[in-house]
């Protein structure tokens, strides 16, 4: 590969990078219809070059990615706010329903959204 590539490929992923964060900063994982087709088309990049940054950056596909961040939103609203349902947390989260919301936060934590709130309030 030669010295030009090698710095356009640089520059390209420093572009990315900075998309990609300030998109996360924004919040915009909430979205309830996200994917990576739609990532791509909002950033003006293509699917294949952010699906290998997130792949590179995050040690994760873009699915896991999205829902480990919603799923640490969800810690936050549920600690901020200890009485609001864990339904209207998975609108809050861009989850459709609560069961694909708590099926998630299982996934990613090992316990249950409800357990891990009761955990959370037995600490404090």
């Amino acid at each position: 590969m030669s010295k030009l590539n090698i710095h356009r490929k640089a520059k390209d992923s420093l572009k990315i990078k900075l998309l990609v964060n300030e998109w996360v900063e924004k919040k915009e994982y909430l979205q309830h219809d996200i994917g990576i087709e739609k990532l791509g088309a909002e950033l003006g990049i293509n699917r294949t070059y952010i699906s290998n940054f997130i792949n590179d950056t995050y040690n994760s596909n873009f699915n896991t990615w999205i829902h480990k961040m919603r799923v640490d939103e969800a810690k936050k609203i549920m600690t901020d706010n200890p009485n609001i349902t864990m339904g209207q947390i998975a609108v809050m989260t861009g989850y459709n329903d609560q069961a694909h919301f708590s099926k998630q936060f299982k996934i990613i934590t090992g316990i249950s959204p409800m357990k891990w709130r009761k955990e959370q309030t037995n600490r404090n």
